[in-house]
């Protein structure tokens, strides 16, 4: 591990920011990094662009967790739980989540329980007054009755929330973002309610937002819990996330 990487400690929550622009030769250098199945997956993609995001996102994945667990990337073994939610092999005790959209990826990771992540961009959705009405409560309504103006940034402040807590839960469709409930006053995010007896007791929220008008949320357990926030420009010729992994 490079002396430069942060120590994963209990009670502390990593959360990383990832921009995707890379340069072609570190696709290359990327893409070295994936295992055989990752390679195959990419080569799926016939869109350019999004290949390159998945390439960048899984091997950025792959490197992080080598980190954390001192050993190579390829020595990395990723499963799948049969709710669809990734898990590392190699070491229970290390639960992490990731989230992409757009130019940027962020990543969690924690040493004490499952965490979720979400990130969304901020944009123009046509249909915007029925994502509104289909996917939040009557009571979450009520936020956006307030502040009209910011309907956009509200919706997507809302899904971050209910998206993060479905991916810490590993629910998936089971539980839809209708059946929870969350409440936003100043800074504070609040879990009111999920259907279908989930325990929603342990759960905290953290609101966080990247420039380029982005707006996230990550799900985790513990009050004392320490967020700690890392970012990594992965464009042009920079040489520094190598760097920080001795890659």
């Amino acid at each position: 591990m490079s002396e430069h990487f942060p120590r994963l400690l209990k009670g502390d929550v990593h959360l990383w920011t990832i921009s995707l622009e890379p340069s072609k030769d570190q696709i290359k250098k990327l893409r070295s990094v994936l295992s055989p199945e990752e390679k195959k997956k990419a080569s799926y993609y016939k869109f350019e662009l999004i290949q390159h995001n998945y390439i960048v996102t899984q091997a950025v994945l792959r490197m992080l967790l080598s980190a954390y667990l001192d050993t190579k990337p390829a020595d990395i073994k990723l499963g799948v739980h049969k709710k669809g939610k990734p898990y590392l092999i190699n070491d229970a005790s290390l639960f992490f989540n990731i989230a992409n959209s757009h130019d940027i990826c962020v990543y969690a990771f924690s040493r004490d329980a499952e965490v979720g992540v979400d990130i969304e961009k901020i944009r123009d959705l046509p249909d915007i007054d029925l994502l509104i009405e289909k996917n939040l409560t009557p009571r979450e309504k009520k936020y956006f009755q307030k502040d009209p103006d910011n309907k956009l940034t509200r919706f997507f402040q809302f899904w971050t929330f209910k998206e993060s807590y479905l991916k810490a839960i590993g629910e998936g469709m089971r539980l839809t973002p209708e059946n929870l409930e969350f409440s936003l006053e100043g800074e504070t995010i609040k879990l009111q309610s999920a259907d279908y007896g989930f325990d929603a007791a342990d759960w905290q929220f953290k609101g966080f937002t990247r420039e380029g008008n982005y707006t996230g949320a990550l799900a985790y357990t513990g009050k004392n819990t320490v967020i700690r926030e890392m970012s990594i420009a992965v464009k042009g010729s920079s040489e520094k996330l190598f760097n920080l992994f001795d890659f």
